[in-house]
């Protein structure tokens, strides 16, 4: 596979990258997930059993973090939030929806609500410290880097016009217990191991990939319908 010898990153401009090292020893993070399951627009979005665990491993990288979870994660608490404080860091691991209009495009919030892809866009416009302050914003859910006419990129399309420096996104559905995997290796990697964003996802997929060498990871993992979704989009230092 590419991905054996190359990092691979997306770069829809080089004037909107400004290229900067991602830092976890003082940085912040703002970390939203839902777990439960969730009706919208008549739409069943299932339960994410994995999700409390991903985030459990972003927590660990990120000591100094505030997380929005379940019911807590509504909206304008994500708005108001990130107006006050400023995070290098924001991690949303939900469920997303692509639609062909932008309202039908979504990360699923709490109690049964929505982020429309132009509501994320006028939050991230409104980041304290400039959108640009925002070195990574980790979106682990299916489908966040598809778009169409209007943003080639989808959602992380998106918080990269705003002028986020990187996004990590996918390009479909992706398995919930194999991206809480693939996340806990991506920040080991940044952390411990000082790797750049790209080459952090490169090594992580090449685990999964390697699934079946290692006795404590599903070998089904080795699958690329598990780690080949994700990229690194923007800024991939």
């Amino acid at each position: 596979y590419l991905i054996e010898n190359y990092a691979i990153a997306t770069t829809p401009s080089l004037s909107l990258t400004a290229p900067k090292k991602l830092t976890t020893q003082t940085g912040r993070a703002l970390i939203l997930g839902v777990s439960k399951e969730a009706i919208i627009d008549e739409i069943l979005f299932p339960a994410l059993p994995s999700v409390p665990l991903e985030i459990k491993e972003v927590q660990k990288i990120f000591p100094n973090h505030k997380q929005f979870i379940d019911e807590d994660f509504e909206p304008n608490k994500l708005e108001t939030e990130i107006q006050d404080t400023v995070y290098p860091v924001i991690h949303i691991a939900t469920h997303a929806q692509f639609g062909i209009i932008s309202e039908d495009t979504f990360l699923v919030t709490g109690n049964n609500n929505k982020l429309t892809i132009n509501e994320l866009e006028t939050v991230l416009g409104q980041v304290s410290g400039g959108s640009a302050s925002v070195e990574l914003l980790a979106l682990t859910a299916c489908q966040t880097a598809v778009g169409d006419e209007r943003s080639s990129l989808g959602l992380a399309g998106v918080a990269l016009q705003v002028g986020v420096r990187s996004a990590m996104a996918s390009l479909w559905s992706v398995g919930d217990e194999s991206t809480s995997l693939l996340v806990k290796e991506f920040y080991r990697n940044v952390h411990q191991l000082e790797m750049s964003k790209a080459k952090a996802l490169q090594a992580a997929q090449i685990k999964l990939l390697k699934a079946k060498e290692i006795p404590e990871i599903n070998n089904q993992y080795d699958n690329p319908y598990f780690w080949a979704p994700f990229i690194m989009i923007g800024n991939w230092l």
